[in-house]
């Protein structure tokens, strides 16, 4: 018999393939029902199977019926595993001659359109959300995305982040063994304090506003971040600041300013021990993140 799509005398099979190209709102199906050869059938199932895995599931119905359709599809091609390949004859004609065409040639363009752009923004969303993962393979596009003023849970990852990074930094021990090898080494962490000075400011800006919003009321962690956290961070960032500020008047230690720097040093010790403590309650109380 003949092959009803590429019209080759060929060993055929019944198959049933379906398409779906989800959008959202409506969607775009195709449904195939022929008697064909094997190669039309491998040509059109992996055509419709396809375009359905990549853009079938975009829609609350569509996202129901794509692995339904996927299932079918693989099912209808099993089937027809053992059919006959078409004789010497068929194989031997010119490629394109009497090829089947798969589905509307016309919406090739439209696939592959569709295709990027909502597999971008798909992958745009998860990049998004995944504030750890590409903070370690690509900062520079976190910085990007979550830059700007804390709006949401990843934008206040990823200022916990970027504060952790700050604080570990401007806490590493310090090499030099005179007083002007330390405070060269100490100067030289300045980005970090500019750092944590922008992040402090965004993160106390967002939960005042959660505060005032009466937002979380009933969300112990979000209690946790209001009346712990932020006044932790808050005083470590002033006792920071000013132990740089008395570092940077200080060119020799004299009896007059040694004062000074240890009473800026005292409070910087006193600030990071109790940012300490309530990280480590946080830790016990689950609210770590």
């Amino acid at each position: 018999m003949s092959c009803e799509a590429c019209g080759f005398d060929a060993p055929i099979k019944h198959v049933k393939f379906e398409q779906n190209i989800g959008l959202f709102y409506a969607r775009r199906s195709l449904t195939l029902n022929r008697n064909l050869c094997r190669p039309c059938i491998k040509r059109y199932f992996r055509s419709y199977t396809l375009t359905t895995l990549f853009l079938g599931w975009w829609g609350l119905i569509s996202f129901v019926l794509t692995p339904i359709i996927l299932i079918n599809n693989i099912r209808e091609y099993w089937s027809a595993r053992k059919l006959a390949d078409p004789g010497i004859a068929a194989m031997n004609v010119p490629v394109g001659l009497n090829a089947a065409s798969v589905g509307i040639n016309r919406s090739f363009a439209f696939k592959l359109t569709y295709g990027i752009l909502v597999w971008a923004g798909v992958l745009a969303l998860i990049a998004y959300n995944q504030v750890a993962f590409i903070e370690q393979h690509a900062p520079a596009l976190n910085a990007k995305m979550h830059g700007g003023e804390i709006t949401d849970g990843s934008d206040g990852e990823y200022a916990g982040l970027q504060v952790g990074k700050d604080i570990v930094a401007l806490e590493a021990d310090i090499k030099g063994k005179t007083w002007i090898d330390m405070r060269t080494e100490l100067l030289e962490r300045s980005a970090y304090l500019d750092d944590l000075n922008a992040e402090n400011e965004k993160i106390q800006s967002r939960l005042a506003f959660e505060h005032n919003a009466n937002l979380g009321a009933n969300d112990r962690c979000e209690q946790w971040s209001i009346s712990e956290f932020a006044p932790a961070l808050s005083n470590y960032t002033l006792a920071e600041n000013k132990l740089f500020a008395v570092a940077k008047n200080i060119n020799q230690i004299t009896p007059e300013n040694s004062a000074d720097l240890k009473t800026a040093s005292d409070q910087e010790d006193s600030a990071i021990k109790r940012l300490d403590k309530v990280f480590s309650e946080s830790d016990a109380a689950g609210c770590g993140k």
